[in-house]
């Protein structure tokens, strides 16, 4: 057997609350169609064993900073919440948009407890800088 879904919205209103609603679910399906999606909060506790993930970028290299990789059985892997291609966005409540890869890595390592991170997820960024990245050690010739 084989089943459709779909679903059908009736929007009240003059035809300019109508067409506007119908501007932002269009933006807003584009947006999440290129991997922008809306920033959450994950949870993690600090363990001995650190939180299970790594981060690239930082203001020097022109980029945000993104979750590069989740450790396998690590505890960002356990709780699930986080996903490789992750932006972080703030950890325990201090932005590191804008900010250098030394002064996320260490607010993630100062840490201790419950450890709040506000992530966005936009992997076809990540991609874009790894590429980037590639290509930089490819000129340098390093492997």
């Amino acid at each position: 057997t084989q089943s459709t879904w779909d679903e059908t919205v009736e929007l009240a209103g003059s035809p300019e609350i109508r067409a506007n609603a119908t501007a932002k679910a269009t933006v807003a399906a584009f947006a999440a169609s290129e991997g922008h999606a809306h920033p959450r909060v994950v949870e993690l506790p600090k363990t001995p064993e650190g939180l299970g993930f790594n981060v690239m970028g930082g203001k020097e290299q022109n980029s945000p900073i993104y979750i590069s990789r989740i450790i396998p059985n690590g505890v960002a892997d356990r709780s699930g919440g986080l996903k490789r291609g992750d932006q972080l966005l703030s950890v325990n409540g201090v932005s590191v948009e804008n900010e250098h890869h030394e002064r996320a890595v260490d607010l993630l390592k100062q840490a201790q407890g419950k450890v709040k991170l506000v992530v966005r997820y936009t992997p076809k960024v990540l991609e874009e800088m790894e590429a980037r990245f590639d290509r930089q050690k490819a000129r340098r010739g390093v492997r």
